[in-house]
């Protein structure tokens, strides 16, 4: 199940990049990156006793190349943010472990959904940098949360399909807020301009 939610996911990420962005090096870029990912998806890479998925690796190689390339404004500050949601990401997860009843209705994995959600929009403005805090931070805080479980289990595995269809869920979601949001202030300058037009 957590495989069809993921290659869905995936795919829907890549049509929107393939047909609804700008024709642009960037797009294609994208566009590439995105099939990439899905052929690497099922590769796992042995460490000792932790098995890491390729796709995992590629994820938060992307948010680093973009926390470089894009330079965000006050980067001391969006440390700061990214490591309080790395910390709430592991919290939670680690929490369900050890208190799993608190989470009989709800979903552990809605709720950290929502928090780093509603954490990516407030802390960044633009969509490269949500993305970037959504990606960097679910990243780190899958790995901070395994390695801090790793005593208790013999093996572990680090961003499997289901993380993965997690971490494109939340891209598909801020990508739709952001469409959203441009279709608002388009109304608004639209309703504005009208204005204009009839106090003339």
């Amino acid at each position: 199940m957590e495989a069809l939610y993921y290659y869905w996911s995936i795919w829907f990420v890549w049509i929107m990049v393939t047909f609804i962005m700008e024709k642009s090096l960037w797009r294609s870029v994208l566009g590439i990156c995105v099939l990439v990912h899905i052929i690497f998806s099922h590769v796992m890479i042995s460490v000792l006793d932790i098995s890491i998925n390729a796709g995992f690796l590629m994820t938060f190689l992307y948010a680093c190349a973009a926390f470089v390339i894009f330079r965000p404004s006050y980067r001391m500050m969006r440390i700061m943010q990214l490591g309080s949601m790395v910390s709430a990401y592991a919290f939670f997860m680690i929490f369900a472990l050890y208190d799993p009843v608190w989470f009989t209705i709800i979903k552990v994995d809605w709720v950290v959904f929502a928090l780093l959600i509603l954490m990516c929009m407030t802390y960044g403005q633009p969509l490269t940098e949500r993305i970037t805090l959504w990606m960097m931070s679910v990243c780190l805080g899958e790995a901070l949360y395994a390695l801090t479980i790793h005593r208790l289990t013999s093996s572990i595995v680090i961003g499997d399909l289901s993380f993965l269809s997690f971490v494109v869920q939340g891209a598909v979601f801020l990508l739709g807020v952001d469409q959203f949001e441009k279709l608002l202030n388009a109304r608004s300058s639209r309703k504005s301009v009208k204005g204009a037009a009839k106090s003339t």
